[in-house]
């Protein structure tokens, strides 16, 4: 069973136990709090989850996370260890509205982010929780941090002298270097062939030809060289931070070590990342202006690739858009704004592996060839499908994983056995010769120091050479560091190192070598409780003048009120600002924005705040109205002139600037601006067609742009037709042809098309007249064939255009005739089929001679021809008799003319061979099962089969006839199978005759009628209201409108009555009834309009009543003056005049509030009080008291009337305290277990949580072992110690992790143990 470290107690007592279920998302768990849920509510889940993130330190960051959930779940954020504070700089919690992801944001990654993260999603249901892991890489190593860390500020004098500060002189080289032959060659390494000429150009070598075969010979030479040999391929830094930048090569792949002053520090294996595609980049076709996408998928996660277009390489721009997966296996490169001049082969290259793929961009010819900048289009090419991405890369992410698992599993078992052989023969060779030395050793170990590991990147079992830093000796009895305990002596004694020598086999080392020790602080995990904490913090907020904003703020509790600061001063609600606290959501909502709000606001509730600025903006804006005419395109004609204007508003100096196609205008000849306070205005002159266009006015001050798009069409004469003709049809007695429409018709629609026919070897043309809109034509008066030459001219409003000629055409070429119409089966029987057919509409220019027909049982694929193939069919019918009985059959038949057979139709239906059929008999049990005012619902059954009378139904018809027609009208033009039908569009009210009619093939049976005629209206229904919650009493402010609606359901239709004290309602009351609902609104009430409505809903079955009482009142007017008198000692009497209104509202009472001197707050003391008087007891002497009176009715409360002040002196007495003598308790005590280790047998994969009691004094130092090995520094283990109670928990359970599990105990008064035994199950 999966345990969470960091669980919502208070959500877990207010609904009780909870239901664990699992999530379809791996590593979600969820709790449903109730046993049955309603009808579509659903608890909590995670759509896409936070992942673990490993990133440097000073990087920014966030942690993703999509939930689901109805109702809306609400999302927080916890870490494991200490609280998240959440301020602007450090984290931020977000939520995108348009793509649904709840965000944890770091803007700038620190060490001390590092933890151990869970993501909440509540509702009122259920609870989903998962984890992610952020781990931070520190930058560089610093030698003076971490001896500090080790010694504190006792650091000895020989190693405070390595201290100094050095310059790495590697890599450094002066400017006259730079200029070296030996620099310009390594740029020509790296440099295309294309650059080499200018980069020895730009450095002053003239010599080109031996340049090249000193490069060449540099080239040959670069397999063999080592990395001291390609030195000035590295680069170093200086002093503290060291690295190491090499080429993306192949054979760079290696073991890299860092020697400081003869000792390594460092060791790093660098690989060349083995990662191919799982499915590379595929070729993008994309109209001009279009964007296009290249999407492929890694087999191997890698944060980024190389894109390199047309061999350059591509960054994040506006042109270019690289994007990347969560998982780092989906990459994207998006071309924006695709020009000709993309064109070109696109690369991903992903270590030693790349793809590439053509980005083909087809020019948009018809606006280039008037010289016109197409539209932008927003679609986008090449675009996969994202669920096929999602699920190879899915696949890849699970074989990777398995791959590395199986991998790391191998290198350490070969490790291990590396390292068990290695130390089993050394004990073999020195057993004997080095036993007396080592024993000295040991013993002279117990003054020396202890070294502590501090470098992360070497492995613990790791063997340091003599030179190492780390290997130098201190002599100190014993270290401590921070407040831990102080670590064990090495030299309490001989058997101690040897029983250590024995059980470690990583810390053999030869004789004469030191040691080194992994020791270090064991810090305590204490879990405290945060308190009152922010959930969600204040966000900036940019507003806009005259509009409203709002900050918001959520506690970890509702019971908690806080403070709004602004620049430090604190405010309250007023008429531009109002603060609002819904729960733990605290609000301050700004009305109308001016500037004066701009500034810093700050929300502090118990000790704890959160800030954030409002910034006050002025942009540019448009008029709406203005703009909704603006945005209409403008047609003009050519050489006509055109006018725009447009009105704004916005923070002065605002830059006005109007564009054509993307080209910004300026004054000129036929171009004029003119720009005023609050209003721009663009004059065009003598237009053209190439002028057409988008016309954008852009807007733009410091606070940021607008834009308003409108178009611009210049109409002129249309272009000639384009070419090439095609030639649709050209036999003996017709030609047809088909052309393009022009490229350009003049911005109009294409009125006609003008012909002319010339008849090849004649002067003369013949005019065929205009031919309509179609850009085709069918000449049937032709000869056949003569060759003719056509003109066509295309009209419009505007004119007549250019003539297109045609080539040559001849009438009379072979063409074939099209297919039949489908054959149709006429008659059927058990030895011969009768079948007809149409002739083919295109019959290729020549007369039909005759048909073939074939013929296909139902299951073969194999056609047969039913008529010889010498003996065409000259009829338009068949009568096919080689039929085998109780077969079926299709048919189908082509076309013979003078140039061959044609195309064959669609195939007929499948018909048996076998006799008629006869028709059915009648439908049983006709009955209406439903109805309404419109549709009519009925059911029968089917109809009995008597055997030579009627045969099988297979189909019914329903037909229904109004009562003053004669004419039956069919419902359904085809066959129903059903025994049900619903007859719809009926006329409310009206009667109809209804019947029913089965058929089968044999045709149609007799028709069933019902037995009366039906009414086209839904069953009778009594009145009733279906209100799901109807008040019975409503309060309204006068001057404010009041409105209630009711919901009702009946049949027939009813008649609504509304009354008011049970006489009707007034006329200033207004009453609208629709179908099912009545609404009653009062404008502007008054308090006459005070009284009980009644609605009164009746029809034939019944009536239904409701009532509700409306009461129309204000707010109260304040009481009067308050007086103060004591009657009795410890108590006072208040005393207050009436409010104005008492006498008028029957409902109106008082309430007391009282606030003393030693409280800053007023607390309410008496409420609900009828009358003027009112007692207050407890009045303690020395205090100072104040007294408020409010007048309240069912509208709210007044403003206080507010009473003197009330002080009774009090002689104050000396105080004198008597201290008992305090007596001293020893507690110490051995450890001891109150709780031991329970046995555990946790599944593979899911957490496993340890824990014991244990008590002594002073407090013992824990340590937790698994197989006699500590786990204190263990990273994949979080330990923890709180009040006595020890805890070890390991988050993903693995075979590795079955063992002996120990946890040991010791004070100065003793030592205890107590073991368990983890199983891992499969």
């Amino acid at each position: 069973m999966k345990k969470s470290k960091v669980t919502d107690q208070a959500a877990d007592r207010q609904k009780g136990l909870g239901i664990k279920k699992k999530s379809k998302v791996a590593g979600v768990m969820i709790t449903q709090f109730e046993a049955e849920l309603p009808e579509g509510k659903t608890t909590p889940d995670f759509s896409r989850k936070p992942i673990a993130i490993t990133i440097q330190e000073g990087k920014s960051t966030n942690f993703k996370a999509i939930v689901v959930g109805n109702p809306k779940p609400i999302v927080t954020w916890t870490r494991a260890n200490g609280e998240i504070v959440f301020h602007p700089d450090t984290c931020r919690q977000n939520y995108n509205e348009s793509s649904h992801e709840h965000t944890l944001e770091f803007p700038k990654v620190a060490p001390e982010d590092a933890d151990t993260y869970k993501c909440y999603a509540t509702n009122d249901y259920g609870r989903a929780v998962c984890t992610a892991v952020l781990n931070v890489i520190e930058v560089g190593f610093s030698k003076a941090k971490e001896l500090q860390k080790t010694y504190g500020d006792d650091i000895p004098d020989f190693l405070r002298k390595k201290l100094r500060k050095r310059t790495i002189a590697v890599g450094v080289q002066d400017d006259k270097m730079a200029t070296s032959e030996a620099k310009i060659l390594e740029i020509l390494m790296n440099a295309d062939k294309k650059d080499y000429e200018r980069i020895c150009a730009e450095y002053g070598f003239t010599n080109f030809r031996g340049m090249l075969k000193k490069l060449k010979q540099m080239k040959q030479e670069e397999e063999g060289m080592d990395i001291a040999e390609e030195s000035e391929r590295f680069a170093f830094d200086d002093e503290v931070k060291h690295s190491l930048i090499q080429l993306d090569k192949k054979h760079d792949g290696g073991l890299y070590t860092k020697d400081e002053e003869g000792a390594s520090v460092f060791t790093a294996n660098f690989k060349v990342p083995e990662v191919d595609f799982a499915l590379k980049i595929q070729e993008v076709k994309a109209d001009e202006r279009q964007d296009a996408l290249f999407t492929c998928v890694l087999t191997a996660p890698q944060n980024e690739i190389k894109w390199l277009g047309k061999n350059e390489p591509l960054s994040n721009s506006e042109k270019f858009e690289i994007t990347v997966s969560e998982d780092e296996l989906i990459h994207k490169l998006i071309v924006r704004d695709c020009s000709p001049s993309d064109a070109g082969i696109y690369a991903a290259v992903a270590g030693i592996k790349s793809c590439n793929a053509w980005l083909v961009v087809e020019e948009d010819k018809e606006a280039s060839s008037i010289g016109k900048k197409p539209a932008r289009k927003n679609t986008l090419a090449g675009v996969e499908a994202d669920a096929d991405l999602l699920r190879i890369a899915k696949e890849q992410q699970e074989r990777y994983q398995l791959e590395r698992d199986a991998a790391e599993e191998a290198a350490r078992l070969k490790a291990q056995a590396a390292r068990k052989q290695s130390v089993e023969a050394k004990k073999k060779v020195e057993a004997v010769a080095e036993e007396p030395e080592r024993r000295a050793s040991i013993k002279g170990q117990r003054s020396s120091s202890i070294v502590t590991d501090v470098a992360d990147p070497i492995e613990e079992n790791e063997e340091i050479g003599e030179n190492s830093l780390f290997m130098e000796s201190v002599e100190v009895d014993k270290v401590t560091v921070g407040d831990g305990p102080p670590t064990q002596d090495i030299g309490e004694g001989k058997d101690k190192v040897e029983e250590s020598e024995e059980e470690e086999e990583d810390e053999q080392p030869a004789a004469g070598k030191r040691v080194r020790v992994r020791q270090g602080p064991l810090i305590e995990e204490t879990i405290m409780d945060p308190g009152v904490h922010f959930l969600i913090g204040l966000n900036d907020c940019k507003a806009i003048i005259g509009e409203d904003a709002e900050l918001a703020c959520k506690l970890s509790t509702e019971d908690c009120v806080g403070i709004w600061y602004k620049d430090g001063e604190e405010i309250k609600s007023n008429e531009g600002m109002t603060i609002i606290k819904e729960g733990s959501y605290h609000k301050l909502k700004l009305h109308k924005v001016p500037e004066e709000f701009a500034g810093k606001y700050k929300f502090e509730a118990d000790g704890r705040k959160t800030e954030a600025l409002v910034v006050v903006e002025d942009p540019p804006r448009f008029d709406p109205e203005e703009l909704k005419t603006f945005i209409t395109p403008v047609t003009v004609k050519k050489g006509h002139r055109a006018t725009f204007s447009l009105s704004y508003i916005g923070r002065e100096p605002i830059k006005v600037q109007w564009f054509l196609e993307g080209e910004e205008l300026s004054d000129e000849a036929n171009i004029k601006l003119e720009n005023s306070d609050g209003n721009t205005r663009l004059l065009l002159i003598k237009l053209q067609r190439k002028d057409s266009g988008e016309v954008k006015l852009k807007l733009k001050n410091e606070y940021g742009t607008a834009e308003g798009l409108t178009e611009l069409i210049v109409r002129d004469m249309p272009t000639p037709p384009m070419g090439p003709v095609e030639i649709v049809e050209a036999s003996s007695s017709a030609i047809e042809i088909k052309w393009r429409p022009p490229k350009d018709s003049g911005g109009c629609q294409i009125d006609n098309y003008i012909l002319e026919r010339q008849q090849i070897g004649r002067n003369t043309w013949k005019k065929l007249g205009p031919i309509g809109p179609l850009a085709k034509y069918r000449d049937s008066d032709v000869d056949h064939g003569r060759r003719y030459c056509y003109r066509i001219r295309v009209e419009t409003e505007m004119g007549t255009s250019d003539m297109m000629e045609t080539e040559d055409i001849q009438a009379g070429t072979k063409a074939y005739p099209g297919p039949p119409s489908t054959p149709k089966v006429v008659s059927a029987f058990k030895d011969c089929i009768n079948l007809s057919w149409s002739p083919p509409a295109n019959t290729g220019g020549t007369s039909i001679l005759g048909y073939n027909l074939e013929k296909r049982k139902k299951g073969s694929n194999l056609w047969g021809q039913v008529n010889p193939s010498q003996e065409m069919i000259k009829a338009k019918g068949f009568a096919v008799k080689d039929v085998v009985e109780g077969m079926e059959y299709e048919f189908r038949v082509s076309a013979i003319n003078n140039s061959g057979a044609g195309e064959f139709s669609t195939p007929s239906e499948f018909v048996f061979a076998r006799d008629p059929k006869k028709p059915p008999g009648k439908v049983l049990d006709l009955k209406v099962t439903d109805s309404s005012y419109t549709t009519l619902c009925l059911s029968w059954v089917k109809p009995k089969d008597i055997e030579g009378v009627t045969d099988e139904a297979k189909g019914y018809f329903v037909e229904i006839r109004p009562v003053e027609d004669t004419e039956w009208h069919r419902c359904n033009s085809n066959v129903v199978t059903t025994n049900f039908y619903t007859v719809k569009n009926l006329k409310s009210m009206a009667m109809y005759w209804v019947r029913v009619i089965a058929t089968n093939d044999g045709g149609e049976g007799e028709p069933q009628d019902l037995n009366n005629y039906i009414l086209a209206m839904p069953p009778p229904v009594r009145p009733r209201f279906i209100n799901s919650k109807i008040k019975s009493f409503m309060v309204v402010q006068a001057g404010n409108s009041a409105r209630l609606t009711l919901n009702f359901e009946a049949s027939p239709w009813p008649e609504v009555t509304w009354l008011k004290d049970d006489v009707p309602v007034s006329r200033r009351v207004t009453i609208s009834n629709a179908e099912g609902t009545s609404q009653l609104l009062i404008p502007s009430a008054v308090r006459s309009d005070s009284g009980v409505y009644t609605i009164v809903v009746k029809n034939i079955v019944g009536q239904e009543t409701f009532s509700i009482e409306i009461r129309v009142t204000d707010e109260p007017k304040p009481p009067g003056p308050v007086e103060i008198e004591e009657n009795v000692p410890g108590t006072v009497t208040i005393s207050w005049e009436p409010s104005p209104d008492e006498k008028r509202d029957d409902r109106l009472y008082y309430m007391v509030m009282k606030r003393d001197s030693s409280k800053r707050t007023w607390n309410t003391v008496a409420d609900h009080i009828f009358n003027n008087r009112f007692t207050a007891c407890s009045i303690m002497p020395g205090r100072e008291y104040r007294f408020r009176v409010y007048a309240k009715n069912d509208m709210g409360a007044s403003k206080p009337s507010e009473s003197p002040k009330w002080l009774i002196p009090v002689k104050k007495e000396k105080f004198t305290v008597n201290m008992p003598k305090s007596q001293t308790c020893n507690l110490e005590c051995p450890p001891r277990f109150l709780v031991p280790l329970k046995m555990h047998v946790a599944p593979q994969g899911y957490e496993c949580y340890m824990s014991c009691a244990l008590k002594g004094d002073p407090t013992p130092h824990v340590t937790w072992l698994r197989d006699n090995v500590s786990l204190n520094t263990n990273t994949n283990y979080y330990i923890s110690n709180t009040c006595g109670v020890c805890s070890l928990l390991i988050l993903r359970v693995g075979s590795k992790d079955t063992g002996e599990y120990k946890v040991v105990a010791e004070n100065p008064m003793g030592r205890a143990e107590c073991s368990t035994k983890l199983t891992v199950r499969e």
